[in-house]
């Protein structure tokens, strides 16, 4: 669920993310089918943790996103963890990434029948 275009395009601003999501394998973020940015994936192990690196060009900073998701109950923790390679505050990378964990725990709760 974290890694079909469909669902990326709904959590990340309306970008829709393309990979095979193995480790090494590049990353592409597409707005409106054109390129804007893109990465390569650092480690995958499937089903629990994914790392990847984007960055959406020359002038930006490298941004270092890792998933890890473990079982609870008959539900799942899901852990993002992101880190800017330049000197970004804590402040300012929660301000860009607080709206992609609310729209993610909105895709993810279950809904109402």
């Amino acid at each position: 669920m974290l890694t079909t275009r469909e669902s990326t395009s709904k959590f990340l601003f309306g970008v829709s993310l393309e990979s095979s999501w193995g480790a090494g394998s590049s990353v592409t973020g597409l707005l409106d089918r054109a390129p804007v940015m893109h990465g390569e994936v650092l480690f995958a192990a499937y089903p629990n943790r994914l790392t990847y690196v984007l960055s959406s060009g020359p002038e930006q900073p490298d941004v270092y996103i890792t998933w890890e998701i473990s079982g609870c109950g008959t539900g799942s923790i899901v852990h993002l963890s992101v880190v800017e390679s330049d000197d970004s505050d804590n402040e300012e990378l929660e301000a860009v990434w607080q709206p992609v964990v609310t729209a993610l725990q909105a895709l993810l709760s279950p809904q109402p029948a």
